[in-house]
């Protein structure tokens, strides 16, 4: 046996073994019946057996006619099933969607954003993972991810982003601080407190896009950066917590951040605010996944309400 039958020869024999009708498999294959009859004999000369008997009425399957048919059929719906998977990936529609996120997008934006692509491309599958804002713009720009979620992201090279939404900063303080009863808060009266804030190195457009402001309308106080980096941010690092709940120093997170706040904290919103923008990233180069990605995001951005999306380009990811 030379190994080379071909799919039409597996179609054609399936097609006559189904109808058991030279005739009607040839209509149904839309050939003549005599390319038809060509293909059989041939399919037969390789595998060197008989696969039908013919007779001036009827044709039946052979033994080993009857075993090739469960083989063939199986071969030709994974060769249908291979055919349609690729069209499907090549235009999005299917394959592997990975996905970087900062913490404090976990909670709202994130989660329907998944929803509206697990609606629309059922077929794609996602592989997420939290990161702070410079790991996860490292990640996409070296193509480990396609796609980033981020606050303020530091952009360079070829990496491209949309802004999906602006949500106001506020304020983290003890349940039992004199200003958890404000809402919102001054920013001045905040002033001379301590700031509790993830480091600069791990989320610099966020930290600069907070801090500025804040130390623009008049915040002259310390900055503590967080030495437990996990998804939990103040309340999970030791002496974050312990400043906040003593009073001498506040945090700031978004309204969707926590769910709920941890107890003994409330959050406020503070006046004025920042009002950070979100926004989606991935390389200019990326493929139809990553672009249906781009325009689900987009449709919720303005489903939900949130700030006017616009496509910006290259060098810096925030909005000033």
């Amino acid at each position: 046996m030379s190994g080379h039958a071909e799919l039409r020869h597996l179609r054609a024999f399936v097609a006559v073994a189904e109808e058991l009708h030279f005739s009607r498999a040839a209509k149904r294959l839309n050939v003549v019946q005599q390319a038809l009859s060509t293909q059989i004999r041939q399919l037969e000369d390789e595998l060197g057996v008989q696969l039908l008997r013919r007779t001036t009425r009827n044709v039946e399957l052979t033994e080993a006619g009857r075993e090739l048919l469960d083989h063939a059929r199986g071969i030709l719906d994974a060769v249908s099933t291979a055919f349609e998977r690729t069209r499907r990936t090549a235009a999005g529609e299917a394959g592997l969607l990975a996905i970087s996120f900062t913490p404090t997008l976990a909670d709202e934006t994130l989660p329907l954003l998944v929803a509206e692509l697990h609606r629309r491309h059922p077929d794609v599958t996602l592989q997420m993972c939290e990161m702070w804002q410079a790991e996860g713009v490292a990640a996409v720009k070296a193509g480990r991810f396609d796609v980033g979620l981020a606050r303020c992201p530091t952009l360079s090279g070829d990496l491209e982003c949309a802004t999906l939404r602006h949500e106001k900063i506020g304020v983290i303080l003890a349940a039992d601080h004199a200003l958890a009863d404000e809402s919102p808060v001054p920013l001045a009266a905040l002033a001379s407190m301590t700031l509790t804030i993830w480091p600069r190195t791990l989320s610099p457009g966020f930290f600069d896009e907070v801090v500025g402001f804040y130390r623009f309308n008049g915040f002259d106080g310390p900055i503590l950066e967080f030495e437990y980096l996990s998804s939990g941010v103040f309340h999970t690092d030791p002496a974050a917590r312990t400043e906040v709940a003593c009073g001498r120093a506040f945090s700031v997170a978004f309204e969707t951040q926590f769910h709920p706040v941890p107890d003994g904290f409330v959050w406020r919103p503070v006046e004025p605010a920042p009002a950070v923008p979100v926004h989606l990233f991935w390389r200019s180069v990326a493929g139809p996944a990553v672009q249906n990605f781009r325009a689900l995001a987009l449709d919720v951005a303005e489903r939900e309400g949130w700030a006017a999306s616009r496509l910006v380009g290259g060098v810096t990811g925030h909005d000033r």
